[in-house]
């Protein structure tokens, strides 16, 4: 894989973790339950810390991509000043 696709497939997964934390965080912290006549009851949470509601894979999948990204970059880097430090 070359490093080009490597930043593209890292950029996308910090996008979609970026995407699902910001739904997850944003998500309103009340549980609907319906009951056996059909109604619908709404409980709310209550307030949590702000870490653990935002806490989901989305922050995992955003450091991956992070990861991904900067050792494609590098790579990338890294082949191009091989070539210019090279004496024949």
């Amino acid at each position: 894989m070359t490093p080009v696709h490597q930043t593209l497939i890292g950029l996308m997964m910090i996008l979609i973790g970026v995407f699902k934390t910001w739904l997850h965080v944003g998500a309103v912290p009340v549980l609907y339950l319906t009951t056996c006549t059909g109604n619908t009851i709404a409980v709310s949470t209550g307030p949590t810390h702000v870490l653990a509601q935002a806490h989901c894979w989305g922050c995992y999948l955003f450091l991956a991509g992070l990861m991904v990204s900067a050792y494609a970059v590098y790579r990338a880097f890294k082949g191009r000043r091989s070539v210019a430090y090279q004496v024949d």
